[in-house]
This record gives C-alpha cells, structure tokens and sequence, in this order.
C-alpha cells in the first residue's frame, strides 16, 4: 500500500490530498471547501467522492504496523521550520486547538480535556505544581524548549519506524511552490506515476498557505527578527507565546544570548527596539578586549 507517515500538524492530509488527485490522479470536486475553521484538510475525509490510494496517517507516532511490501512518504521536519511545525501541531492536530496566547490562565482547566496535552500538563504540574495561573515565562519556556532541545521538538517530528522502500518529503517544501511541485515530482517517479498541476494545483496550494498559522507566524517572527537586528521599531504586543518562544531561541542563536531578564521576565517587550537595544548592550559588555 502507498501511505504517508507524519507527526501530527505537518500536513500529511494535504500531501495526501494533493497527491491522490494531481499524481494518481483521483477525481474530487475541489470547488467544495476542504479546510476546516482550523486549516488543517480534514474535510475530505467526510466526503464520500473521496477515494485514496495514497493514506496517511501517523504510523509511526502510534506504532500502526506496517506490510513489507509498503510504499511510505514520510514527511521530516528541518530546524529552521520548528516554529511552523510546532504551532500547528498545537492549532491542527486532532483538531483541538491550544489557545497560544493566553494559555497561562485557567492552564489546567484548557488542557485537562485535550489528549494530546498530556504529556505538558503532566510535565507542568510535576514540576510547578498546581496553580490555577501559571506564570507566563513558564509557558513560554516550555515552547522554548521544544525549538532548543531536539528530543523535546525536533526529535518527535522525526522518528519514523519503517525500513523498507520510502522517500523523503522535506517540511519546508510545503511553503515554497517551487520546491512543493519538485517534490511532488520525486513522489510521482517513487509511485511510479506522474505529476500534473493545473489551475485547480495552484490555487489549493494558494489556499493551503492562506490558512495556514504556522507559516503566518515564520513569516511574522522573520520580519520581527530582522527589525530586532536591525534596531528598527515594531510593535509586537500581538505575539503569542510560541512566537515569543521562538523569537528568543533565534536570539539564543544569533547572540548565544540564552537568559537576558529582559526575556525570560513574566511581562516580554513590546517593542523590537527595546529587544534591540537591550542585547547590542548586552553583547558589547560581554566582549573582552
């Protein structure tokens, strides 16, 4: 069988979606909406004119067997894609929505109920016990770690269990039409089909990136990121806690700056210039001459 192993909120029903149609070349009516309130493509699955001969799935996430004979798609995240992944993965996957920017309030009350927060809800009361609000830089740091440490984000995008004939899909071709057409490309000469994008290709594709948060978020964070190293002023009072995350874990790379109070406080700046300001000093004063 031909099937697509992906961590969830990376977009395995999308691939599925496009693959089925405009590589095995499968009939659907494309004039229906087939993204949810949330912009993950589930809405397909509710269709009855939908018929797969490329499935996907999260074989790997919950150890779903696989047959030896199988031939697997398999979708790997790269580092510079983290903050993509891990937001849809909290917006999309199995369509419960975390709420990004005001998680620290009413924490346990928003996650108790949500499966897939298990493990974080676990993680939050075992090591800040139980409170009704949480601090915000708890939150914050808890998303910081996922882009940081590999076996708390990366690592779990990445863990695939099948051995046999497979392909590689790269994440970040998802968000460049380019290298999205290549790939599907590569996927039609792995199935031994081909690929034909149309109009109908293009504009799922434009629809795709509309919705999508995560690639929403880059773009957002890019231009933050930017104006912070170049000391230009921006608002950023808009930025949720992942965004605010991620912003300094580019910094921790960028300046090796891991713990500035100025972002690691309960309150973050709500100015690019004052991130700016605030790091230059702090590397001019690191430097030793």
């Amino acid at each position: 069988m031909k099937k697509i192993d992906f961590f969830g909120g990376v977009h395995g029903n999308f691939l599925e979606l496009v693959t089925n149609i405009f590589v095995c070349q499968q009939k659907f009516d494309l004039t229906l909406p087939v993204f949810n309130e949330n912009g993950a493509c589930h809405l397909k699955n509710k269709r009855s004119d939908y018929y797969k001969v490329v499935d996907s799935n999260h074989y790997s996430y919950f150890k779903i067997p696989f047959d030896r004979d199988d031939l697997v798609i398999e979708i790997h995240v790269e580092p510079d894609n983290m903050l993509i992944a891990v937001t849809n993965s909290l917006l999309r996957a199995g369509d419960q929505v975390f709420d990004l920017y005001d998680l620290n309030n009413h924490t346990i009350e928003k996650l108790k109920n949500m499966p897939k927060a298990g493990v974080f809800l676990n993680d939050l009361i075992r090591e800040h016990g139980v409170m009704e609000h949480y601090p915000k830089n708890t939150i914050r740091n808890y998303f910081y770690s996922k882009f940081i440490i590999p076996t708390y984000g990366l690592d779990l995008f990445n863990t695939f269990n099948f051995t046999g004939q497979k392909i590689k899909f790269p994440f970040g071709a998802f968000f460049s039409i380019e290298q999205f057409y290549i790939n599907l490309n590569q996927i039609a000469f792995f199935l031994n089909e081909n690929f034909y994008p149309d109009e109908n290709c293009k504009k799922l594709y434009q629809d795709f990136l509309k919705f999508n948060q995560g690639y929403q978020s880059q773009i957002k964070c890019t231009n933050i990121i930017n104006n912070i190293l170049n000391g230009i002023s921006t608002n950023i009072e808009n930025c949720n806690l992942v965004e605010q995350a991620w912003i300094n874990y580019r910094i921790a790379q960028i300046f090796r700056c891991y713990d500035h109070p100025l972002l690691i406080a309960e309150n973050y700046p709500t100015d690019t210039n004052i991130i700016s300001e605030a790091i230059y000093k702090w590397k001019k004063n690191d430097y030793k001459q």
